[in-house]
């Protein structure tokens, strides 16, 4: 009989420890990953509204942004072993008065479960580089009128606007898919050192709107603060526009 008590209370505890290793063992699930952009003026929030100064020597020229909108499309994560990682959508625009992603926040979904993806890079594009999709006006049902040019036939890609006390506006609607004034931008941003996804993961980037004025190009508002179409300074906004973004972390949910 103990010999008996002794066999079930060791079988017992075996379906126990077998029933313990198994609650935790990993679950396979595919990863996701959220997008986060923080808009920034150098080292400070970007707000719309607020006073921003364009020359830190002189201060003599300040900015007060009214207006920010951008299509930022072809969203793409890769892993150390070249493995794509594509956006839930193909396109999305950013309105930044709304602090809000059409047709929804950014997101990235991992194409296999149970599988360890180690991404190092993201790359994206600022603006419509299709001209089909810009003739055909095909994202209409996707985002609001404010970004489409009629007139034109085209997307604009980014639309900034302010006020100045020494221009009085700044009007910078940059679009165009045609030579030579094809304005869309492909950006390519790498990470520090390759990252293991977690189930949810917050990818956090950085877009500092100061550049707009002061990267590839010196932007100077006196001499051009009106772009109302594809032209010659549209190009170097369009230039200073892909050097704004820059990788800040990625960091589990």
């Amino acid at each position: 009989m103990k010999v008996f008590v002794k066999s079930l209370m060791a079988i017992i505890g075996m379906a126990v420890m077998f029933q313990s290793c198994k609650d935790d063992d990993p679950k396979p699930f595919k990863q996701v990953v959220k997008l986060k952009i923080e808009h920034i003026w150098g080292d400070t929030d970007f707000i719309l509204n607020s006073v921003y100064v364009l020359d830190t020597t002189t201060k003599a020229d300040t900015l007060i942004p009214s207006r920010l909108i951008y299509h930022i499309n072809h969203l793409k994560l890769f892993t150390e072993d070249s493995v794509q990682i594509d956006a839930d959508h193909e396109y999305y625009m950013y309105n930044h008065e709304e602090k809000k992603f059409y047709p929804e926040d950014i997101s990235f979904t991992t194409p296999q479960e149970g599988v360890k993806y180690y991404v190092n890079s993201i790359e994206f594009t600022i603006g419509i580089e299709d001209s089909l999709t810009s003739v055909n006006n095909l994202l209409s049902g996707f985002f609001t009128s404010p970004m489409y040019w009629g007139m034109i036939m085209g997307y604009v890609n980014f639309k900034f606007e302010a006020t100045s006390p020494q221009v009085n506006t700044v009007i910078y609607h940059v679009g165009g898919y045609l030579d030579p004034y094809k304005n869309f931008r492909t950006i390519r941003l790498s990470f520090k050192t390759p990252y293991l996804l977690e189930k949810q993961n917050i990818l956090t980037l950085q877009a500092d709107i100061y550049k707009v004025f002061n990267a590839k190009n010196v932007i100077d508002i006196h001499q051009f603060n009106d772009i109302h179409a594809p032209n010659d300074n549209s190009v170097k906004v369009a230039d200073n526009i892909s050097k704004m973004f820059s990788f800040k972390s990625i960091l589990p949910e």
